[in-house]
């Protein structure tokens, strides 16, 4: 994919070659980020991710509903979704019900026990094509409910040990670049978009963190279309002038001026008008694919902080259309619902379920955006991207007496993408594909209800049967282009599977109280 990025004098590009050459042992970095390395395929194999963090600890069980559970209803009065009369549940259809906007119930799924919420009923096309993996019951090991702790835990692709929080210090996709080499040569390699640098993105060597793309200037000097703007060029020259002297190695200056390079490098390309268009339509011509504001929104969000983030998911997403880079992301918060969340007697209103609606239109949207940009050779970027979301954990199976629920353990991922294996794991009323005597539900004497209230029978905290860093292990090997040995460097555990379990899982048996699938298979 062509680089937008506008190169300068062949002494800049060498002295930038040699930086990126000399980074590595100027601020010891550990030997194997060292390297310029031929293996894998991370960058060169064209394929993309764009993550979402919900911030909060998102309720999975109000996402992707057990709802054919005896004890999901009773144990959720005022927050449970309800069934529709006219809809058989237990029915395994293989197609969702797609009711669309307004619809107060469950919507069926058409696995025979699980339903969706009914705020995410822009899912359910997406869905139906196959290319929508929903995953529920993720955790990990130690499960932390600890929002700072588990969303380190989460973003370094840690176990939950505290042993490895001090040792791991730098961000799971921040490793993946380091360890494929492309943010050598590149200028944006992983990007976030929003206020701070996501720990997932954080090391050394810099990555590169924007607010907010329509701000991204050279001291609010701009170069208007078809002008010359002489100031910014006077600064520019003196950025590069002042790069391209002899730094004493003392006091982090090696690592800052690693980050006023790649800023450099960055300014051009955020100045193409690509990034400010948001002429993106669905197929009815009228709807935006990304709401931005009141003259956009013709979904009804009616929100500022709607607009923030569908702003955010644009720019991450005309990143990875129009730029090298591999990784891009965001985040949305709100999801600690102790208080309110639903709208007492409406349990399909509410703050959550507002939360829900702009997930749900974001993968729509993307779906479709990447879907509408054609690859040489045929087929659409839809086809070399995938998108996830991740939380830091999920809500207490019982709901408090606040209308609300509290900090629990496993929770639900959305994965997504031209080349994934959609489905539903973790959330069925059938054997598991590598445990076919398992039910997932199953507490080991025949009933259903036992997941959801194991470690603690008067809240409940849904037990996890997928591990999040099995799920990335996939993106990151099967989808970015990662080796088997590269992905034992990224994610740990994966060096550490006789106690992790993240390729193969380990089955249920007499020393084994919570069975691990390892790899669903989503790619």
């Amino acid at each position: 994919m062509a680089n937008l990025i506008t190169r300068r004098s062949f002494l800049q590009t060498s002295f930038q070659a040699t930086l990126a050459a000399s980074l590595a042992s100027v601020m010891h970095i550990p030997p194997f980020l060292q390297r310029a390395l031929a293996e894998g395929n991370i960058g060169i194999s064209g394929k993309k991710l764009l993550f979402i963090f919900l911030r909060g600890g998102n309720d999975g069980i109000n996402n992707l509903i057990p709802i054919q559970d005896p004890s999901y209803a009773p144990n959720r009065l005022a927050i449970a979704l309800p069934k529709d009369g006219a809809v058989n549940y237990g029915v395994a259809t293989g197609v969702c019900d797609t009711p669309g906007a307004g619809y107060p119930y469950g919507i069926n799924l058409g696995n025979g026990f699980a339903a969706l919420n009914p705020n995410l009923y822009d899912l359910a096309p997406l869905y139906n094509t196959g290319k929508l993996a929903l995953l529920h019951r993720v955790g990990y090991r130690s499960q932390s409910r600890s929002h700072f702790d588990s969303e380190v835990y989460w973003e370094k692709g840690s176990s939950g040990s505290r042993a490895e929080y001090s040792t791991i210090s730098d961000g799971m996709f921040y490793r993946a670049m380091v360890e494929s080499g492309w943010n050598q040569n590149h200028a944006l390699s992983g990007v976030s978009i929003q206020s701070n640098m996501p720990q997932c993105l954080r090391g050394q060597q810099p990555m590169t963190n924007l607010s907010s793309i329509n701000r991204y200037n050279l001291l609010g000097v701009a170069s208007p279309s078809g002008s010359t703007n002489t100031d910014r060029i006077k600064l520019l020259n003196a950025i590069d002038a002042a790069n391209l002297r002899a730094m004493p190695v003392k006091d982090n200056r090696d690592l800052v001026s690693g980050l006023g390079t790649a800023f450099r490098d960055t300014l051009d390309i955020f100045q193409s008008p690509t990034f400010a268009t948001n002429d993106f339509k669905d197929t009815d011509g009228t709807t935006h694919l990304f709401p931005i504001d009141a003259a956009s929104d013709q979904k009804g969000f009616n929100s500022n902080n709607a607009y923030d983030f569908f702003n955010k998911i644009k720019a991450a997403a005309q990143v990875l259309a129009n730029t090298d880079a591999v990784i891009a992301g965001t985040e949305m918060g709100g999801f600690d619902t102790h208080t309110g969340q639903v709208t007492m007697g409406s349990p399909h209103l509410g703050g959550h379920g507002s939360l829900l609606k702009r997930i749900g239109w974001a993968f729509y949207a993307l779906s479709k955006f990447f879907g509408n940009i054609p690859k040489a050779g045929g087929g659409t970027l839809w086809d070399d991207v995938v998108v996830v979301t991740m939380s830091e954990f999920g809500r207490t199976s019982a709901e408090n007496g606040s209308v609300g629920t509290d900090h629990a353990e496993a929770s639900v991922m959305y994965v997504a993408g031209g080349s994934v294996n959609g489905g539903i794991h973790g959330c069925s009323d059938t054997p598991t594909a590598r445990f076919g005597t398992i039910k997932n539900w199953d507490k080991g004497d025949g009933g259903k209800n036992g997941s959801m209230f194991v470690a603690n029978s008067t809240v409940g905290y849904l037990r996890r049967l997928i591990d999040y860093r099995s799920v990335m292990g996939e993106i990151i090997r099967d989808h970015l282009g990662a080796t088997q040995g590269q992905l034992e460097r990224i994610i740990p555990g994966y060096a550490n599977d006789g106690v992790e379990k993240l390729l193969n899982g380990i089955a249920p048996g007499p020393n084994v109280t919570t069975p691990i699938v390892g790899e669903v298979g989503i790619l």
